[in-house]
């Protein structure tokens, strides 16, 4: 089953050919060419970058090039062209290599290391050819813009005069490169904001500039100029926010207010410019307003792009660590949304019958009570595209309304416009859940943005199927292990006993934890708990193996000094582990311990703090030849004992002790419950561990 794709619309780029049509010759030979069979291909897909460099570079009023792309394909104004001389008529559309072949090495290496050169020329005039890279939304580098200035000595030359004006020209282009470069490493919409206050109104002579910043589908806009930072309503009557709500440019009594596009057509946001008097050439002054526009919106686009890419990055982190169903619904409800800049998620899944389960998190009550009778066959757009795997995109209420006539419309009763259902597939292509998500404004979804609800919905399909498999292999492996682990846990009069086995979550670790206990003359009872390197299979084996040998010695009377050099001396080497044996005498009120390697159980005594139970140092099983030491605790009625592995209180992100000490204070609380609750608490508390756990619970009843 594939996913719906609704086509985008398509970008409205008359104002841009209009924009080269009024650029010279040169323009006009642009917008009438036939680019389908050169390596830009059609005008009409040619991309934002391309398009803002270009008009930059056409009505510069100084020679300027445009080099595109590996070829580095020239595009000119009608002054670099004259340069050329006679070849300049044949120049455009063609490769560097034809037309300046001894400047192809020194525009590959601006291409590729992204940093400004300027040379002067050789004919001794105090021509200076200036050269800087184009990046397009993403941050690379697409293209190569060279500009040429005569750089004139003397006093400043009066108004009109000819080298004033290459003067200013050349000022003009020095303040978009210096516009551009900052943009470009501006990165974070705050920080391009920032750049467009502070550069713009030097570079436009503007005594005041104000610049807006629109969220998709959101009603705030982020304005700023050189006060500061405030929000505005896209409803508010003031120009920034009538230009991103019509679309268009206001005019103004002593400026202009433009909206900013992507390559789409969408609206980003807006530049409002300001001038305290006119000025003599207004067309000059909204083509220098059009290319600051153009750079600001490139920027702004990439911005987007980089805060939505690392909102998905934290979105795939935070779920590429959950372990279950549950822990997996709840980060995609809290962070799906703010990859997507979205609000009111819910999640629907298939519940017992035809019934089906809501999922949300702080959804408004009266929006979750239209969902309490959803079954799979109810026509609303969250049943029916886990019902039939459709991707389901409604732009507005009234397309809502047209598809779905009189049905009730919850999600616009609450505010949301354009809402967005996704199906959420398992490995078979069946719909098991659907995402459903909105925003309060209308929100146009493009290519990129399809693209973008694609990968969400493939996230958490991957990681829902994860979670369903793992589960599926835990109980698998808790099985399994429940067959090698068995043992009886009524234990002798006077001892009340809880054991406990939980395996690793990740993958299918049948691990090499076990627990043993074994029933000894005279009232006393054997506890072992032992831990062998490894998960798989081959663990488990040794595992059984050793579990076998030890309590046989235990059975056969070995004293617990010589229990684990006999097993090195049976076994051999051939496996590395830590191991515990205890004894436990309620009738004599003590317990003897011996440990290799292996964590120090704890001791609870009756009304005292917890303890551990402290031995001589030994090697670790499998390596032990020499009896290990035995130490005897007291351990009368009341008192309780804890075995366990290392599983229980170690963890990636703390230190070992730590570990123990949590482990201390979760037995306090609970001391005096029966020992199944204190077991299932300590695996309660103490979760989120990456390894088997082993766990016995022995407490004197006295």
């Amino acid at each position: 089953m594939t996913r719906s794709a609704d086509a985008p619309r398509p970008p409205d780029d008359s104002r841009w050919r209009e924009l080269l049509s009024h650029a010279g010759r040169a323009g006009r030979r642009i917008v009438g060419h036939d680019w389908a069979g050169t390596p830009l291909g059609p005008l009409a897909d040619w991309p934002p970058s391309l398009r803002t460099a270009l008009v930059v570079c056409l009505h510069s009023p100084t020679p300027a090039a445009l080099w595109w792309g590996p070829e580095l394909v020239l595009l000119a104004n009608d002054g670099y062209l004259a340069l050329l001389g006679p070849a300049g008529t044949r120049a455009l559309g063609r490769p560097a290599s034809a037309v300046w072949p001894e400047a192809v090495a020194a525009l590959t290496g601006v291409l590729t290391a992204t940093r400004v050169t300027c040379r002067h020329g050789d004919d001794g005039t105090g021509t200076v050819f200036s050269s800087g890279p184009v990046v397009d939304a993403a941050g690379h580098p697409q293209g190569v813009l060279t500009t040429v200035a005569a750089v004139p000595g003397g006093a400043p030359a009066p108004p009109g005069d000819a080298d004033g004006d290459r003067r200013h020209a050349l000022r003009q282009a020095e303040g978009l490169a210096r516009l551009a470069g900052a943009l470009s490493a501006a990165g974070s919409r705050d920080a391009v904001l920032d750049v467009v206050g502070t550069v713009t109104p030097g570079l436009v002579g503007a005594d005041r500039v104000r610049v807006a910043a629109a969220t998709a589908g959101a009603w705030e806009l982020t304005v700023t100029d050189a006060a500061g930072t405030v929000e505005l309503l896209v409803t508010d009557d003031e120009p920034l926010a009538r230009a991103v709500r019509e679309e268009t440019t206001v005019p103004l009594p002593d400026g202009l207010c433009l909206p900013l596009r992507d390559g789409t057509g969408t609206v980003l946001g807006a530049l409002e410019v300001r001038w305290g008097t006119p000025t003599a050439d207004e067309a000059a002054r909204r083509i220098l307003l059009d290319a600051v526009a153009g750079l600001c919106s490139q920027a702004l686009r990439r911005a987007e792009l980089t805060a939505s890419a690392r909102a998905m990055a934290e979105f795939a982190a935070r779920l590429s660590v959950t372990r279950s169903t549950g822990e997996t619904i709840e980060v995609i409800l809290d962070a799906a949304p703010m990859a997507l800049g979205a609000a009111l998620p819910g999640l629907a899944m298939r519940d017992e019958g035809r019934r089906v389960r809501l999922w949300h998190a702080e959804l408004p009550s009266g929006l979750v009570a239209t969902f309490d009778d959803l079954t799979i066959d109810d026509p609303r757009p969250i049943a029916r595209a886990l019902r039939t795997g459709e991707r389901i995109i409604l732009r507005n209420r009234a397309e809502f309304a047209a598809r779905h006539p009189g049905l009730p419309d919850p999600a616009g009763e609450y505010g949301m416009v354009t809402t967005v259902v996704l199906p959420l597939l398992d490995a078979s292509r069946r719909p098991i859940a659907a995402l459903g998500f909105g925003w309060p404004r209308e929100r146009a979804l493009h290519d990129d943005d399809l693209a973008l609800l694609d990968t969400v919905a493939d996230l958490c399909e991957q990681t829902l199927e994860r979670v369903r498999l793992a589960a599926a292999e835990h109980n698998l492996v808790t099985r399994l292990a429940g067959r090698l682990r068995t043992s009886a846990t009524i234990g002798p009069p006077g001892l009340e006993l809880a054991t406990r086995y939980q395996p690793a979550m990740s993958g299918l670790h049948l691990g090499g934890d076990w627990y043993d206990l074994v029933d000894l003359d005279d009232g006393r009872l054997a506890v072992v708990v032992g831990d062998v390197v490894g998960h798989q299979v081959e663990a488990a084996a040794d595992m059984a193996q050793l579990r076998t040998v030890v309590n046989t010695l235990i059975r056969s009377g070995v004293p617990l000094a010589e229990v684990f050099p006999r097993l090195t001396g049976l076994l051999g080497v051939g496996f590395l582990g830590t191991c515990l044996a205890m004894v436990v005498d309620p009738v004599a009120g003590q317990a003897q311990v011996a440990r290799v390697g292996h964590p120090h159980p704890v001791l609870l005594p009756a009304g005292r703090p917890p303890e551990m139970v402290w031995t001589g140092h030994s090697l670790p099983l499998g390596l032990v030849r020499d009896p290990v030491p035995v130490t005897t605790v007291a351990f009368g009625p009341g008192d309780l004992l804890v075995a366990y592995t290392d599983g229980l209180v170690e963890r990636r992100d703390q230190a070992y002790d730590a570990g123990v000490t949590a482990l201390h204070e979760v037995l306090v609380p609970v001391r005096d419950q029966p020992v199944e609750v204190i077991a299932d608490t300590l695996l309660t508390k103490l979760s989120g561990s990456d390894d088997d756990q082993a766990l016995v619970i022995i407490r004197h009843a006295g």
